[in-house]
């Protein structure tokens, strides 16, 4: 597997993988207006400077993951990981951790980040899991208000150093 940089072309196929509304909000939280996003929805999300999108393709080239690297301040010591996802037919597979891994080794080596961050959803223990096998730990816990309900989740840190 490799990371690559996201392209728009990436975007119909990435979305694809998302099944309902649940699962769109799992991935997006409420970063999107509007289910189902569309190509131009998930484009205007990287339309920033501190922005990273990732593609990740494995060994026949065939697009299996993607994940957003950012720097959620003017710092430049932390990356913070969002809209983390798998093709749902590849899912348990091992692709997730390794997706992760790669994208941690990428922000110490090319970002110079010291840690990495990312939250999750409680209502959704295999992507907890995943992170926890890949290296991150649970430093809090949070709420957000997603579609009119509370949602608890984690936040969760990774060390580079």
């Amino acid at each position: 597997m490799t990371l690559r940089p996201f392209t728009f072309d990436d975007a119909p196929i990435i979305l694809s993988w998302i099944k309902d509304k649940t699962a769109f909000r799992k991935w997006s939280a409420d970063r999107y207006p509007a289910y189902p996003p569309k190509p131009e929805d998930m484009a205007a999300q990287y339309a920033a400077d501190n922005i990273f999108p990732y593609t990740a393709i494995d060994d026949e080239g065939k697009v299996v993951g993607h994940i957003m690297l950012r720097y959620p301040d003017s710092s430049k010591t932390v990356i913070r990981f969002g809209f983390v996802i798998v093709d749902d037919q590849l899912r348990g597979k091992g692709y997730g951790k390794q997706m992760l891994q790669l994208a941690i080794r990428k922000a110490k080596q090319e970002y110079g980040a010291a840690k990495v961050t990312l939250g999750v959803f409680d209502n959704n223990p295999l992507a907890l899991f995943c992170y926890k096998s890949a290296g991150f730990n649970v430093i809090g816990a949070d709420s957000y208000t997603i579609d009119g309900e509370e949602w608890a989740g984690k936040e969760m840190e990774c060390s580079l150093s």
